[in-house]
């Protein structure tokens, strides 16, 4: 999403496009990573040095009740954000502890009507073991196996 689009986007949403709301969605466009206020405010401020943390947690706020960015609370330690560019899930991996996209087709997606109920947002939160660490234990399985 380009600074343009941002801006688009914001003025769709009804929000005053101020620089800072622009760069926290051009940044959270940019970043898969799934920051915390504290991420968003070290990468923007890098570019906006005066600004705030308290700008950064008023302008996300701003945003999430907009519905242009997801509040994730998918652990209890840390509350996460991400854009909300289409519906898709989020996974996290009980053993790295690192945070996922994954595509789920939603039964529930927003704007779908539910037994006389419009959807206008659908949450779907995913635990387990990613690809990674179930490669990591199969192999130590392996070796340990070839061991026995």
């Amino acid at each position: 999403m380009k600074n343009e689009d941002s801006t688009q986007r914001l003025r769709q949403l009804g929000i005053t496009p101020t620089v800072q709301r622009v760069m926290i969605m051009d940044y959270l466009r940019d970043t898969r990573k799934h920051p915390t206020v504290d991420d968003v405010f070290h990468a923007v401020s890098e570019k906006h040095t005066s600004l705030s943390r308290a700008t950064v947690y008023n302008s996300l706020r701003v945003l999430v009740d907009a519905g242009a960015v997801c509040q994730l609370t998918i652990e209890k330690q840390a509350v996460r954000y991400d854009l909300f560019d289409k519906p898709h899930a989020h996974f996290l991996c009980r053993i790295c502890h690192r945070l996922y996209d994954v595509d789920v087709t939603p039964g529930t997606s927003p704007g779908r009507i539910v037994e006389g109920h419009r959807v206008e947002s659908a949450t779907t939160y995913l635990y387990g073991v990613c690809s990674t660490c179930r490669e990591i234990t199969d192999e130590q399985r392996k070796t340990e196996g070839d061991h026995a």
